[in-house]
């Protein structure tokens, strides 16, 4: 994931309209981000009146950006592109596109297209849809050229490309996640992001596509390695050096795809959706069931447990049985939590263990866990019945 800045890697000069268009998007994107970390400082269980302050605040630099990049696009339509000599411009002048139209400014993500996941966006077999195409030839060759080549060869490479790119999936999936999990809390949403966009996941999608196979790469990333004109061991990238370069070449793809003509953002946010699905399905199959047997009246697990085993002098108590561990599935840190009930002669006796992505499910899920065993509840809430019994009686006025 590429953190560079604009003015790090810009080679267009600041006059040239492309490099504004490009200098607006960074300026949207920045205050995209600050909004999302401003929602994040409101905690797991913001007030409505909370976000919608911290909508006010934020929205005084979205909406400035977005008018800003809006007018790019109608200077760029009456005012051709300026020219210039430098090689790593040609993203910005580049030949009408085999389209037949050209890409006057960068393209904000329509709402109508970031629709939540269901479980019939959800890839069940192993067939990935087809690649959006890259119809502007130009983008499509730099999409798959390292700068160790293009630059022995005078061409563009893919930097540039991977950037922007990396920045779509940035916002494309937050917006996906955003509207398919509305409860979840925003450290969990950047946990579910991050393992849309992390290197080890678009690595395998640009193998399984087989877009490395078409990558002018230097020798070093390719099988065998560099071999060493001395006669000695061939230098080979490591295997995490290898997994960004791939990671890389799919943010490249995607961004020459979108770029490539007007209408390349609608092709390539469904496939967006559809091969991401299945890296979280199990996620979205979860909260599609939570929905739909959901029960307004349904107590949280916890207070449940209470209810049914509770009496005077009975205490359930949640405590976790150590540091998180990492789930092997999903890489995320898992915490375990064990409910001990104690009382009515019982100390310490161990309920149920449960675990979760924070303490605080983790706990929940004890409980749950708990309720399942029948026949310690059913144990217990004789204690209780009885216990609730001999209070009755002693609170009843004697002779009587």
């Amino acid at each position: 994931m590429s953190k560079r800045s604009f003015d790090e890697i810009s080679t267009i000069p600041s006059t040239s309209r492309y490099a504004l268009a490009l200098e607006h998007a960074e300026s949207l994107l920045e205050a995209a981000l600050s909004l999302k970390q401003g929602l994040e400082r409101l905690g797991n269980s913001p007030s409505h009146e909370g976000i919608l302050l911290a909508l006010k605040q934020h929205n005084a630099q979205i909406l400035p950006a977005a008018q800003a990049l809006s007018q790019d696009e109608t200077a760029s339509v009456s005012e051709p592109l300026e020219e210039s000599s430098h090689k790593i411009q040609k993203l910005s002048q580049l030949q009408e596109p085999s389209c037949g139209r050209a890409q006057s400014a960068l393209a904000i993500p329509r709402p109508a297209l970031l629709t939540k996941w269901t479980p019939d966006d959800v890839l069940r077999d192993d067939t990935l849809p087809p690649l959006p195409p890259v119809l502007d030839p130009v983008l499509e060759k730099a999409s798959r050229t390292h700068s160790g080549i293009a630059r022995a060869l005078g061409e563009m490479d893919y930097e540039r490309l991977e950037w922007i790119g990396d920045a779509y999936m940035y916002l494309v999936s937050s917006a996906f996640i955003y509207q398919t999990f509305p409860n979840l809390p925003a450290g969990r949403c950047s946990q579910l992001r991050e393992r849309l966009v992390k290197n080890e996941t678009l690595s395998g999608f640009t193998i399984r596509y087989n877009i490395d196979k078409r990558a002018r790469l230097p020798s070093e990333f390719q099988p065998g390695g560099r071999q060493s004109q001395s006669g000695g061991n061939a230098t080979s990238a490591s295997k995490k050096e290898r997994r960004k370069i791939l990671g890389d070449l799919l943010e490249a793809y995607t961004a020459a795809a979108i770029l490539g003509d007007a209408d390349g953002l609608s092709r390539v946010i469904p496939w967006l959706k559809a091969i991401w699905s299945t890296t979280i399905k199990q996620e979205i199959d979860k909260e599609y069931k939570s929905l739909t047997s959901s029960n307004p009246t349904k107590l949280e697990p916890k207070t449940a447990l209470m209810q049914a085993i509770g009496a005077k002098g009975v205490v359930v108590t949640y405590q976790s049985t150590g540091g998180p561990k990492k789930d092997k599935n999903t890489g995320l840190d898992l915490f375990s939590v064990g409910a001990y009930y104690n009382g009515l002669g019982e100390t310490n006796l161990c309920l149920a263990y449960g675990s979760g992505v924070s303490i605080k499910a983790a706990g929940s899920n004890a409980a749950s866990k708990a309720m399942e065993n029948k026949k310690l509840i059913k144990r217990l809430q004789k204690l209780k019945g009885e216990v609730n019994a001999l209070l009755s009686k002693s609170s009843e006025p004697e002779g009587k």
